[in-house]
This record gives structure tokens, sequence and C-alpha cells, in this order.
């Protein structure tokens, strides 16, 4: 192609086709990972114990600092 050697071609076409393949691989392999985090996230706050050593309900603790018990 244009004169160029075989592995030229192969080396300018090639590197660029692998890494597209890649990207899309990696794209599509990786669509589930936002809900996966989420699930995780919600269990390891559902797991973890509060302030008074009882499970909290999940939620964030508010502004005044008590771990959400009012």
């Amino acid at each position: 192609m244009f004169g160029l050697p075989t592995a030229t071609v192969v080396i300018i076409f090639g590197i660029p086709a692998i890494w597209v393949i890649y990207t899309l691989v990696f794209v599509v392999l990786s669509r589930g990972w936002k809900a996966e985090d989420v699930a995780e996230d919600e269990a390891l706050a559902n797991s973890r114990p509060g302030v008074d050593g009882f499970p909290t309900n999940g939620g964030a603790a508010s502004a005044n600092g008590n771990g959400g018990v009012e």
C-alpha cells in the first residue's frame, strides 16, 4: 500500500486496529460495573454497625454528627 513494505502497513494499521478492538471489548464488559458498585455499597452500608453498635439503616449520617439517630 502506497509503496510501503508489508510489515510497515501491518504496524501502521494493525496496532490501532488491535487497540480499537481492545477498547470496544473493555466497554462492553464494563457496562454493568456501576450496578455492581451500587449493590456493593448498599450491602456494605447495611452491614456496618452504627455509632451505638446497632446496624444503621444504610442512610447517611445527619449534619450534627449523631450517626443519623434523632
